[in-house]
């Protein structure tokens, strides 16, 4: 290599110096791309057609190639760099889905269960037996002397008031469950991956689930509290001997 040539690997870093620069936009490189594609199939020698030794403009030639293998790198890396980009951003999404959810629940959990604390005071201050699906009986005490046609009716509207609210309160509980395990990629084993990504990328978001567990009676959906404050710690542990 003479004085002043550049060889073909520093060359190749140049290019892709120059390319990478944010100036430099995507249209732009494709347009290079595609010149330098046009360039290479005019000098590509066709079937039969005679070719000096070293082909036609190989300076040149060696020239275009080098551009085209750096600007498809360029390319392929602003790719990588949106996959990447679309990657945390749906992390990011599905962990503020999930303590939307979370927070969403112990804010409404609270007025649901005080109106079945009412509506099973009002079940049990009449004499009746509330279970522990809603579901209202008589008793035998309340069926000595009473009118029996007035006493069904008047179970029968607690017994649908009383089985709502706990339903209600159910299926607040059970959709954030199945919420969270859905965003948060939740499953048999493992660490959903979801945390594991966020931990890997400097997140912490023990605090929110830890606040549940404490918060939340004993149920699924605390469960799932304490198992996510559990995987966040072995998350981190983990990053921390791989760091």
């Amino acid at each position: 290599m003479s004085d002043g040539e550049v060889d073909s690997g520093e060359a190749h870093e140049q290019y892709l110096r120059a390319f990478r620069h944010p100036a430099v936009s995507r249209d732009q490189l494709r347009d290079l791309l595609d010149a330098v594609n046009a360039f290479l199939d005019t000098i590509t020698p066709k079937e039969g057609e005679f070719v000096p030794h070293g082909g036609w403009a190989p300076e040149s030639t060696a020239m275009a190639f080098q551009i085209g293998r750096a600007v498809e790198q360029v390319l392929s890396e602003r790719e990588d760099a949106d996959r990447e980009l679309v990657r945390r951003r749906d992390i990011r999404d599905r962990l503020v889905a999930a303590l939307d959810a979370v927070l969403d629940c112990l804010r409404t959990l609270p007025e649901l269960a005080e109106a079945e604390v009412k509506l099973g005071t009002i079940c049990v201050n009449e004499g009746y037996q509330v279970y522990e699906d809603g579901s209202v009986r008589t008793t035998p005490a309340q069926e000595a002397g009473a009118d029996a046609g007035l006493l069904e009716l008047r179970r029968v509207e607690l017994d649908e008031q009383m089985t709502a609210a706990v339903a209600a309160r159910a299926a607040l509980m059970d959709d954030t469950t199945d919420l969270i395990r859905e965003r948060l990629g939740v499953g048999d084993v493992g660490i959903p991956w979801v945390i594991l990504a966020a931990t890997q990328g400097g997140l912490d978001v023990s605090e929110p689930f830890e606040f549940a567990a404490e918060h939340l009676p004993d149920c699924e959906l605390r469960d799932l509290m304490v198992q996510l404050v559990t995987d966040i710690e072995l998350a981190r542990t983990l990053e921390e001997r791989v760091g």
